[in-house]
């Protein structure tokens, strides 16, 4: 248990983070205020920006901020919530009065914190604004604690428009906008990864990340045993993204029961790391059974987890157009009968839209052939009058069966989804 007077310093030292971070951030999209009456939950893998969006929250109010990371060193697992208490009696004691906004980031290391935050909203007394690294932190432990008093949001790495914006150069030239999609594409978004120049030092900071992931919010979190066949899970994963993949499969490859690839899968999910996109059908019990893509929450993680120098820019532009529609709130499938479609997206169940990825401009007619016809099968099948292939640079309008295909650069819908989205 840490003494008052190391709590004292450590509340000095994250309110000194507070306000010097305020003047380096860099503003990203934001749609989220903080209410008196509800408590703001931000979540999401580990480096994507949380604490910078808190800062971002805070501008024009930080005298009446307290802030505080719960991954501070004086910490120690089963620290409980008696330490907020006493944290902001210091900071009252600092400042001759209570705060008006309370962030307390990466709040998940403290054991009853939900109770305690609760009851701050049932009173009044603070905004209050959490942060998170486990979606399970959201998806069970705030929603059964404070139900109905939470807004919940995900921060995820930098969008591509979110990139070029962090570079502070609007490329000039489609020949500029591509080499920087190549560069999102193979380094991914992470903030600090963005702004890190060389290749080498953004190698060591994107695999410490990895590792960081893994062994604090999956082996930590959830007392991993078999730390063997989770890194061979992770592995699989990161080097096939946006590829089918079942439990099945797993058990196969790495001699483990499929209960244990399933349970390892759903920790690396509530970690952020991974996610699975199942196979659209209006029979849920063909849905349930059939195998699901996968994808992952930064193209650099892969990237840095390759054991050779081999790209696959088709499956990263695909991973990058489902991170991005993640970020959108869509819901998104893959359709599957003869031919196979990335995605299709739906509305309350109701299919609304179809894309498909190919990271080419279809040169190669029997390439060209195969996209249209599955789009054009895919639209036939579930009555939708229009979809979109997202190509390198071609742009165009075709119509097959009746159907409209919207031929679409990729760095343009990634650059502009609401705007793109309209050509439905």
């Amino acid at each position: 248990m840490a003494t008052r007077g190391e709590l004292r310093k450590a509340l000095r030292d994250w309110q000194e983070w507070l306000n010097k971070n305020s003047h380096l951030i860099i503003p990203r999209k934001s749609h989220f205020v903080p209410q008196k009456d509800l408590c703001l939950a931000l979540t999401g893998v580990r480096r994507s920006g949380k604490s910078s969006m808190t800062v971002q929250l805070a501008l024009g109010r930080l005298e009446e901020t307290f802030f505080f990371n719960f991954e501070d060193p004086i910490f120690f697992p089963g620290a409980t919530v008696e330490v907020l208490d006493q944290l902001l009696s210091i900071y009252e004691e600092e400042t001759g009065k209570m705060p008006a906004l309370v962030i307390l980031d990466e709040i998940q290391n403290i054991q009853g914190w939900e109770r305690w935050v609760r009851k701050s909203i049932d009173l009044g007394h603070y905004q209050v604004i959490v942060t998170g690294s486990s979606s399970h932190l959201l998806s069970s432990e705030i929603a059964t604690a404070i139900s109905g008093r939470v807004i919940e949001q995900t921060i995820w790495p930098l969008s591509f428009s979110e990139y070029i914006a962090f570079l502070n150069k609007k490329p000039s030239s489609q020949g500029v906008w591509l080499r920087e999609l190549e560069n999102y594409l193979r380094w991914g978004g992470f903030p600090k990864i963005v702004l890190t120049a060389d290749a080498n030092d953004r190698v060591i900071l994107l695999k410490q990340y990895l590792s960081d992931i893994v062994l604090r919010d999956v082996v930590a979190r959830h007392a991993i045993k078999n730390q063997q066949a989770l890194n061979q899970i992770v592995s699989f994963y990161l080097t096939g993204l946006s590829c089918l993949h079942s439990y099945n499969s797993l058990r196969k490859a790495f001699g483990i029961s499929i209960e244990l690839a399933s349970t390892l899968t759903d920790y690396l999910t509530q970690a952020f790391l991974v996610f699975e996109m199942s196979r659209y059908h209006p029979n849920l019990k063909v849905q349930a059974r059939d195998s699901k893509k996968i994808y992952v929450i930064d193209t650099g993680l892969r990237t840095v987890s390759l054991q050779s120098d081999r790209e696959d820019w088709g499956r990263l532009a695909e991973n990058a157009v489902y991170l991005e529609l993640r970020r959108n709130n869509k819901q998104s499938f893959y359709y599957k009968q003869s031919q196979e479609v990335d995605f299709v997206i739906t509305e309350l169940g109701k299919p609304v839209d179809a894309i498909q990825v190919c990271y080419s401009d279809l040169e190669n007619q029997e390439t060209r052939d195969r996209e249209i016809t599955a789009l054009s099968e895919c639209l036939q099948s579930l009555g939708l009058p229009s979809g979109k292939i997202l190509t390198l640079t071609l742009e165009d309008t075709l119509l097959k069966e009746g159907k409209k295909i919207h031929l679409i650069p990729l760095y343009k819908w990634l650059s502009d989804i609401e705007n793109v989205n309209l050509l439905s």
